[in-house]
């Protein structure tokens, strides 16, 4: 039986603590998968994170974990197709097009103008105007 509400405390903490201390390996990286609808900047801040948790983690291994968890994107294919080959060099890519996927997700005026239509003339209005005066 608890007497006190710090043995209660220290019971309960005691208890979670344990569950939150697991331990996890470095092969666990490969469950980590980039979702559907989930930015390319959050999926390597994420899984960042998770890689600074195993220091011991081979450079060659994690590389090839990230590029796993990739979607089906424009990104993946660079990987899949560039020289890179170490973790470090793709992660600074990754931040280059993650920065470049942020910019062209956002709202606003767009950087590309739209093409002018063509206004339909008809067969009676010249297509130029003259340089004739009309007083």
């Amino acid at each position: 039986m608890v007497d006190f509400f710090d043995e209660l405390k220290q019971i309960f903490l005691n208890h979670f603590m344990i569950q939150t201390d697991c331990l996890y390996y470095a092969h666990d990286l490969y469950t980590i998968r980039q979702r559907e609808d989930e930015p390319l900047r959050e999926y390597a801040a994420r899984f960042s994170h998770e890689y600074s948790r195993y220091p011991e983690t081979d450079d060659r291994a994690t590389y090839g974990t990230f590029k796993i968890g990739l979607r089906f994107s424009h990104f993946r294919y660079l990987v899949h197709s560039s020289n890179w080959r170490t973790y470090d060099k793709l992660m600074k890519q990754a931040a280059i097009h993650a920065k470049a996927e942020y910019f062209n997700s956002k709202s606003g005026p767009s950087a590309r103008q739209e093409e002018p239509t063509l206004k339909n003339y008809s067969a009676q209005e010249p297509l130029y105007p003259s340089n004739e005066r009309t007083d």
